[in-house]
């Protein structure tokens, strides 16, 4: 079965890479259902919405998005942890 998007858009078909979950730049965290009922009103934000926040690492302000998807880091930070700066 074909994967789609939200909106019912057809994915073209990628052949998986092998380790591709487990690949340098990935990031994933578990979560309970009560965490994910707190942060799914985040998770399609922009990253310049609702800056409420500070980044624990160097204390810029951070939207809600980066506070509950991106380890409560800024784009930089974020990027720096995963390798990616």
């Amino acid at each position: 079965m074909p994967q789609t998007t939200l909106t019912g858009k057809e994915l073209p078909e990628e052949e998986p890479e092998e380790d591709e979950f487990w690949s340098e730049g990935s990031f994933a965290e578990t979560m309970s259902g009560k965490d994910w009922e707190l942060k799914k009103r985040t998770f399609h934000m922009k990253h310049n919405e609702e800056m409420n926040y500070n980044c624990k690492q160097c204390n810029t302000k951070i939207s809600a998005h980066n506070k509950d998807w991106h380890a409560n880091l800024c784009d930089k930070c974020f990027d720096k942890m995963m390798g990616n700066d």
